[in-house]
C-alpha cells in the first residue's frame, strides 16, 4: 500500500526528456510575435509577452559558467513578462544579446562546465539545456546571429521558492526551450485561440493548475457564500491577488452599466470620489478605450505626459455572470497589459457559462 509520501516520492521520481515528450512540446501551438530591440535587433516572442529592454555589463550577468567578462562592450537585456511572471514570478525569462565575431566562441558545454553544481541534466541539444540545481529548474539556449555577429543567450527560471511537482515544473522548463527556440523565428504560422479550452491544451499543467486553484474559491463563493455588497479575491500561494468576484447591490449594478455607457458614449462624467462606485471606477483626468468581446468588457485607461504623449496604459477586464438569478461580476484585480487581455477574456467567458474553469481537455 502505497502512503502519502510514496505518493510524492513517485510524483518527483522524473527522468530524462524522452524524444517523444520533446516533440509533444514542440508541437504546442504558441502564438508568436516579432519585435524589435534597440532599433536593431529583431526577436520573436509570444504573442502575449511584454519586453523592457536595458543596457547590463558582464559583471551584471550570470549564464551558467560562461565567463562573459573577457567582453568589453555592454550587453542588452531583455526582459520578457507576462502575467504568469508579473504577478507571481512563477518563472522568469531573461534575453541577452551579446556581441561577438566568432559563432564558436560560447557553447552549451562552456555554460554547464562546472557540472559539480549541477544536480540532473533533463534535456540538452546543440543550443539548448535544461538542468536543476537544488530544486531550480533552469532552461538556457545560445544561438548566433551571422547578419548582426551576435549572440542571443536566452535564460529561464523556476526558482525553488516555488513548491510544486518536479515533473511540473520540468514541463514548464519545455515550454520555455520552445520559446528560446522561437527567438530567432522569422517565419511562423498565425496561431490564433479561439477559446479558453486552446489555452488549456495549450499550457503547462503548471500553470493551468495554478489558474484552476483559485478559481475553485471562486466557484464556492459564487454557488454559497457571496451576499448582495461583497466580494472575494481570493489569496495565491504567493499571497498575490489578480481576480476578484462581486455581488453587486442594485444600485451598485446600475453605476456600472451607467460607466459603461459613458465609456461607449466617450463622456466621462465623474462622482464625487468618496461615493465613487466600486467596480468601475473612472477618472477624466485618463482617456479610455472600451472594447466589448466574447460577454466581457476590456477597458483600457491612458494617462498622458505633459507633452501629450502616453506615459502608460492599464488593461481591465470585467465580465457579468449571470447564476440562478443573481448578478455577478469578474473583474481583473492586477494592472494588466493589453497583451494580456485576450487570455482573461476566453477566461472570463468560459466561466460565466460554465461557473468553472474545468474543461474536457482538462476534467
Amino acid at each position: 500500500m502505497k502512503t502519502d509520501l510514496d505518493e510524492v516520492s513517485s510524483a518527483d521520481d522524473i527522468e530524462e526528456v524522452s524524444k517523444a515528450e520533446y516533440q509533444q512540446m514542440m508541437n504546442i501551438k504558441v502564438p508568436l510575435k516579432t519585435v524589435l530591440v534597440d532599433q536593431r535587433y529583431s526577436i520573436t516572442i509570444p504573442e502575449n509577452s511584454d519586453f523592457e529592454v536595458s543596457k547590463m555589463s558582464s559583471k551584471e550577468i550570470v549564464l551558467g559558467d560562461i565567463d562573459l567578462t573577457k567582453i568589453d562592450s555592454s550587453f542588452l537585456n531583455v526582459s520578457l513578462n507576462n502575467f504568469f511572471t508579473r504577478s507571481e514570478g512563477l518563472y522568469s525569462e531573461e534575453v541577452y544579446i551579446v556581441p561577438g565575431n566568432d559563432p564558436k566562441q560560447f557553447s552549451i558545454d562552456d555554460l554547464k562546465a562546472s557540472n559539480e553544481r549541477i544536480d540532473a541534466v533533463y534535456y540538452e541539444d546543440e543550443n539548448s539545456v535544461i538542468y536543476v540545481q537544488g530544486d531550480t529548474f533552469f532552461t538556457y539556449s545560445i544561438h548566433y546571429d551571422d547578419m548582426k555577429k551576435c549572440f542571443i543567450f536566452y535564460k529561464g527560471e523556476i526558482s525553488w521558492t516555488q513548491k510544486y511537482p518536479k515533473k511540473q515544473k520540468l514541463a514548464l522548463s519545455l515550454l520555455l526551450v520552445k520559446h528560446a527556440k522561437s527567438l530567432t523565428a522569422m517565419d511562423y504560422p498565425p496561431v490564433k485561440f479561439t477559446s479558453w479550452n486552446d489555452y488549456v491544451q495549450h499550457m503547462p499543467v503548471l500553470e493551468i493548475n495554478w489558474i484552476n486553484g483559485m478559481f475553485s474559491k471562486i466557484e464556492k463563493e459564487l454557488k454559497f457564500f457571496l451576499e448582495p455588497n461583497e466580494q472575494s479575491s481570493p489569496r495565491t500561494p504567493g499571497n498575490y491577488t489578480f481576480v476578484k468576484l462581486f455581488r453587486p447591490s442594485p444600485d451598485e449594478l446600475l453605476s456600472f452599466y451607467k460607466g459603461v455607457d459613458q465609456l461607449k458614449a466617450n463622456k466621462i462624467s465623474e462622482t464625487d470620489y468618496y461615493s465613487r462606485p466600486e467596480i468601475l471606477r473612472l477618472d477624466s483626468q485618463f482617456s479610455y478605450q472600451l472594447k466589448e468581446e466574447m460577454g466581457c468588457y476590456v477597458v483600457i485607461a491612458s494617462s498622458k505626459n505633459d507633452d501629450g504623449s502616453i506615459s502608460r496604459k492599464e488593461t481591465t477586464v470585467f465580465c457579468p455572470v449571470d447564476y440562478k438569478g443573481k448578478t455577478f461580476i469578474l473583474k481583473t484585480d492586477k494592472d494588466l497589459s493589453p497583451s494580456d487581455a485576450d487570455f482573461f477574456v476566453k477566461m472570463f467567458s468560459y466561466f460565466s457559462k460554465h461557473y468553472t474553469l474545468n474543461t474536457t481537455a482538462n476534467p
